[in-house]
């Protein structure tokens, strides 16, 4: 018998289980994996962005379409609380751009042994290896869990911090949302978010992996019509694009893609200068450079990586001597430049989102505890829930938050 069941040990199960040990609770952590906190130890490219430092309005807006929601977990334990808890833990932290906040050192691992540390310090048991195939309800109230080997572990307060189902590799393979689904909840389906998009088109060798600073992706429906649009960075893969501007429009069209929409991503290589003043500028080296071919010509507008991308996808010669260069050739060119027009064809699914949209039913949890309207004893944190946000910290604060708050 454990006063605190927590199934998960990601962030938010991690989060849960330092929570309820300070209380002097007896906590039992079941994990599935053979090691904890694997997606943790990967997250934001293996350097973890911790949290943001937007005030708490500014923050609520990049984070899904219930904000609210996340009101009284935040007011809770926000940025500054979870900032100090791990100074608390001995990690150094850095402010970056756009107040994102790091461990000095870079690494997301240091994060993960803070937090490991003080579990195997306390009289928390963890345990792995070990997946939950249902939890025990009795009258509409928790009562403990059943894993694989049909052994029994009973408490009348069991969190669900299994995550979502982004990057399965790291054991985020849905299991959460089956355990509260086959207990009763409505599940709202699940799709792939803050992922890459795969496009109608085959990019060159020269350009797989390399990044677009300052470009804008605008995204529209088969009527033309803007559906969103992101400035920043951007990078190319060999069948789509992924990137910063790309995973936050992911998260924007993820339903309307899953539905079947076609939708079309144009990009624009040069944002900050309107089409007249550009198409000025391209004349302008073209007559001053007439000498030499379009290819050179064109270093003066895209990096070297991008000019066989360019020709072939503006469908020009790129021997063609500059001063012979037609205005329908230059219109094509400024169309690639500022017009390059993709159709969106799906995207990199699950095994590469960040992660999930949908989950559990927000309406059959209360926020000001994050316990089950269904289910007494039974409570939910993290990427379980129907919540997802942008890149740049959000999804981890989340985590941290609700961890927090179920635990207490």
């Amino acid at each position: 018998m454990y006063d605190i069941i927590i199934i998960g040990a990601g962030a938010s199960g991690l989060m849960a289980a330092i929570q309820s040990s300070r209380q002097g609770k007896k906590v039992l952590l079941i994990e599935k994996m053979s090691q904890a906190g694997r997606k943790l130890r990967i997250s934001g490219k293996g350097r973890c962005n911790l949290t943001n430092t937007l005030p708490l309005k500014d923050f609520l807006k990049h984070c899904g379409s219930e904000p609210r929601f996340l009101y009284p977990a935040f007011t809770k334990f926000f940025s500054k609380e979870l900032m100090s808890f791990f100074e608390g833990l001995g990690v150094e932290l850095v402010e970056e751009r756009g107040g994102r906040i790091y461990p000095r050192s870079g690494k997301a691992q240091d994060i993960f042994l803070a937090m490991i540390n003080e579990l195997e310090d306390s009289d928390c048991q963890i345990i792995k290896n070990t997946r939950v195939t249902k939890l025990l309800v009795k009258n509409q109230e928790i009562v403990g869990v059943r894993t694989e080997s049909g052994k029994e572990y009973l408490s009348n307060k069991v969190i669900l911090a299994a995550g979502g189902e982004s990057y399965p590799a790291t054991g985020s393979e849905g299991d959460g949302i089956i355990l509260a689904q086959e207990a009763g909840h409505n599940i709202i389906p699940t799709l792939p978010a803050l992922v890459g998009l795969v496009v109608d088109y085959s990019f060159p060798n020269a350009i797989v992996d390399f990044g677009v600073k300052n470009a804008k992706a605008t995204i529209t429906n088969q009527n033309d019509k803007k559906i969103c649009e992101e400035f920043g960075e951007l990078n190319f893969a060999e069948d789509g694009v992924y990137g910063p501007i790309i995973l936050t429009i992911s998260r924007i069209i993820a339903s309307t893609l899953a539905s079947g929409e076609k939708l079309n991503l144009i990009l624009d290589f040069k944002p900050a200068i309107d089409e007249k003043q550009l198409d000025e500028n391209i004349i302008r080296e073209l007559n001053l450079r007439g000498k030499e071919d379009l290819k050179s010509v064109l270093r003066a507008f895209i990096p070297q990586n991008m000019i066989t991308f360019a020709l072939t996808k503006a469908n020009l010669n790129g021997f063609k001597q500059a001063s012979l260069v037609s205005a329908q050739e230059r219109k094509q060119l400024l169309n690639f430049l500022k017009n390059c027009k993709f159709q969106i064809v799906g995207d990199f699914g699950f095994e590469e989102a960040i992660i999930t949209q949908g989950g559990v039913d927000l309406k059959e949890i209360n926020p000001k505890t994050l316990e089950s309207k269904l289910i007494k004893g039974l409570f939910f944190a993290g990427e379980v829930m129907d919540l997802d946000a942008d890149t740049g910290g959000f999804n981890l604060q989340i985590a941290f938050s609700t961890g927090y708050l179920a635990a207490h």
